[in-house]
């Protein structure tokens, strides 16, 4: 698997401006199977950012899985609350299980959050969030 031999360094997250640059859908899988996937195992090397890209790829996981379950169609409300739900219990679940002490929860909530919203947008199309 090409993402457990992904290093850290490989997903700096931030653009020249210093703000956050977004993962597109592939890099953010391979955030995901970093940290879901229990290829990393030195929680003190884990960032923000690739936290953030991981917890946000699951947040749009899951909205799909309720899509499909449901068969509903994707509806840019709906996914405005339950990627907000989904991402805060992925970051909760996370900080709760004592892993990125060295991280702030709220930081790392706030960019799962945007990188959530970037994935839907860049699936889905535009619309303001």
């Amino acid at each position: 698997m090409k993402a457990a031999t992904t290093t850290l360094t490989a997903f700096e997250g931030q653009g020249s401006d210093g703000a956050m640059s977004h993962y597109d859908r592939y890099r953010a899988q391979e955030a995901y199977d970093l940290i879901y996937g229990g290829h990393h195992h030195r929680h003190h090397e884990v960032t923000h950012e690739l936290l953030a890209a991981a917890a946000g790829f699951e947040a749009m996981r899951l909205y799909e899985h309720h899509l499909q379950r449901e068969g509903l169609r994707p509806h840019h409300e709906l996914a405005k609350e339950l990627l907000a739900a989904f991402v805060g219990a992925e970051i909760e679940k996370h900080f709760d299980r004592g892993h990125y002490g060295h991280l702030n929860r709220h930081e790392a909530r706030r960019l799962a959050h945007a990188q959530a919203e970037y994935l839907w947008r860049e699936r889905y199309g535009g619309g303001r969030w």
